[in-house]
């Protein structure tokens, strides 16, 4: 088949506007995670044309056009920005990976996710959305600790040792931070004490459990925030231990698992994703956010890592990300080459 890759690359150096946060290229995939898909993909016999999805992603598009695009893109700018290439494929009627347009809207918006997951009645910490600083009335039944975060954003943006508050004062400091750097409203949530959690799914009939990682922050000063912060990301991921299949009793293991698949379909999520996770002391998996466009670099990325303990290959993964694309797409089921044979 001829795929089109679609993706956002990181700067070789952050060429920020003014009005720009310190981390706004923090979404963006690295070359090598941009050549390890194409790779991947030329290695199963298709023909592979990456085109970064920037203001002339459409005409070069239209250009091929694909039979398929294997999408990565994180988008531009807005509060809905990892829908802009699903909605212009949706447009064309050009067969993608992953999940739909309101899906890619939705996940992004943090509030909207979580309402969502109060209506279904699955564990999400408790939460305030905060506009201005100087009206914290919506937080005042919240309990401290409260961790703050900017409340459209992904890859731990907008977070570091000073984003867990233990005072209105703290709080009120770290508000006008998040809307004043990255323009938009803060999520307030509180900070769930207790082990921290990624779960990996992957295809659609049905969709797969991969096994199950747990981030261990005991290695990190605790002046720092023991949770999957920006900074630590950057700067001290080295300290963090990784155990791949956390260990979970049985019983603990299911629950996260059908908790982690509901949220899955409820969200309409198709052909991957990734949950973050923060596992009460009482064992109450509590949802952070959950992201359809998880981190494929084959050298860092939890997803990528998560099927290796499976037992596969970077190569086998990317084939059953465009498998579960193709799968949707009746005309491309019967294409030579469309399946590794």
């Amino acid at each position: 088949m001829k795929i089109a890759l679609a993706y956002n690359k990181k700067p070789e150096e952050d060429i920020l506007e003014d009005d720009e946060p310190p981390d706004r290229y923090a979404e963006y995939d690295p070359p090598r995670t941009i050549e390890a898909i194409t790779s991947a993909l030329e290695s199963l016999g298709h023909k592979v044309f990456p085109i970064e999805a920037k203001k002339d992603f459409l005409e070069r598009i239209l250009e091929i056009p694909p039979d398929i695009v294997f999408n990565i893109a994180e988008g531009l700018k807005g509060e809905s920005r990892e829908s802009q290439v699903p909605a212009i494929l949706e447009w064309l009627g050009i067969p993608y990976t992953g999940s739909d347009p309101l899906t890619m809207a939705i996940t992004l918006d943090k509030p909207i996710t979580k309402k969502i997951l109060q209506v279904e009645g699955i564990p999400t910490p408790r939460f305030a959305v905060v506009s201005e600083s100087e009206n914290l009335t919506s937080v005042e039944s919240l309990n401290f600790p409260l961790i703050v975060k900017p409340s459209h954003e992904g890859s731990s943006m907008g977070l570091n040792s000073k984003s867990i508050v233990y005072s209105c004062k703290e709080l009120k400091e770290r508000v006008d931070i998040i809307i004043k750097f990255y323009n938009q409203p803060a999520l307030v949530e509180e900070f769930i004490e207790g082990r921290e959690l990624t779960v990996g799914i992957l295809g659609n009939s049905p969709p797969e459990v991969l096994p199950i990682k747990e981030l261990d922050f005991s290695g990190v000063p605790e002046n720092l925030g023991r949770f999957a912060s920006g900074e630590i990301k950057a700067k001290y991921w080295y300290l963090v231990k990784h155990y791949c299949p956390a260990p979970l009793d049985e019983s603990l293991y299911e629950r996260i698992k059908n908790v982690s698949l509901k949220v899955f379909k409820v969200l309409r999520c198709r052909d991957l994703a990734r949950l973050d996770i923060r596992l009460s002391k009482d064992g109450t998996p509590y949802i952070l956010e959950i992201n359809p466009l998880p981190d494929l670099d084959p050298k860092e990325g939890n997803f990528p890592d998560m099927a290796r303990v499976k037992g596969m290959s970077y190569k086998e993964l990317i084939n059953a990300i465009l498998n579960a694309g193709v799968s949707r797409y009746p005309n491309l089921l019967n294409m030579e080459g469309s399946r590794e044979r």
